[in-house]
């Protein structure tokens, strides 16, 4: 792993600020896909940031130091990683690089019991507050599966732990809405203005009665469900061809 901490390049993890604000998960933070030395839609991360921290009251450091500090920590880079870019209640801030590990060719997903408060304060905000969605995930090895389905107060899907959803009915691509409480992925907006997929409110019944259904988020992309509790999906040649055309366009296009 490497990592900058407040601007400067550091070698040792335990060198990280220790805190009130660390140990209270009292900020925001970005995961960023790399592609060699350059971050994927570095600006759209970013400016999620900066709405976040007005939402919830954080100052954040100057922008163009987070720009000249990951473009320091990217040098020379080869290869896919995963970029962590953290910034504290406190002021101190840090940014993370490690090799992004093969993801799962498909995953399985089960119902979260305890509704999401679509008013709750951190909801829509990438939170390093994140008991919820590590529960979550707890919650759904123990039962056998990958990740869990959060649903709103009105009963409508929201998204996964650690995921934005993603659905195909007949030949039509939804997403669950932001008034559902959802995070605004960068891939799923990104989605939306290529691919013109729409936004919806939609019921886990309904869900389970798609066509086919997929994760989205910045390390993964879009990945495929196989599994929601008791239903299995087959692969999907709709889907296998907006998975392929969507990471091509991404790839050209690197700070869309």
């Amino acid at each position: 792993m490497k990592l900058l901490i407040n601007g400067q390049i550091k070698s040792e993890v335990d060198k990280l600020p220790y805190s009130e604000a660390l140990i209270r998960g009292d900020g925001l933070f970005e995961s960023i896909l790399a592609l060699d030395d350059k971050p994927i839609a570095l600006e759209r991360h970013l400016s999620r940031l900066e709405n976040s921290a007005t939402k919830l009251q954080i100052v954040l450091p100057a922008i163009i130091d987070i720009k000249v500090g990951i473009t320091k920590l990217l040098q020379g880079e080869i290869g896919q990683a995963k970029l962590r870019l953290v910034v504290l209640s406190d002021g101190n801030w840090f940014v993370s690089l490690e090799p992004l590990s093969p993801a799962l060719t498909s995953i399985s997903l089960t119902k979260f019991e305890a509704p999401i408060f679509t008013k709750a304060g951190l909801v829509g905000n990438k939170s390093t507050s994140y008991g919820l969605s590590m529960l979550a995930i707890r919650t759904a090895k123990a039962l056998g599966f990958d990740d869990s389905i959060f649903v709103n107060e009105d009963g409508f899907v929201v998204e996964t732990g650690f995921s934005n959803l993603l659905i195909l009915k007949g030949s039509n691509w939804q997403t669950p809405a932001l008034k559902t409480g959802c995070l605004p992925g960068v891939i799923r907006e990104l989605l939306i203005k290529w691919f013109d997929i729409s936004e919806c409110e939609i019921t886990y019944n309904q869900l389970l009665a798609s066509d086919a259904l997929y994760v989205t988020s910045s390390l993964r992309l879009i990945q495929p469900v196989r599994r929601v509790d008791d239903k299995l999906f087959d692969e999907n040649l709709l889907g296998n061809e907006l998975i392929n055309r969507f990471k091509a366009k991404l790839f050209s296009n690197i700070n869309p």
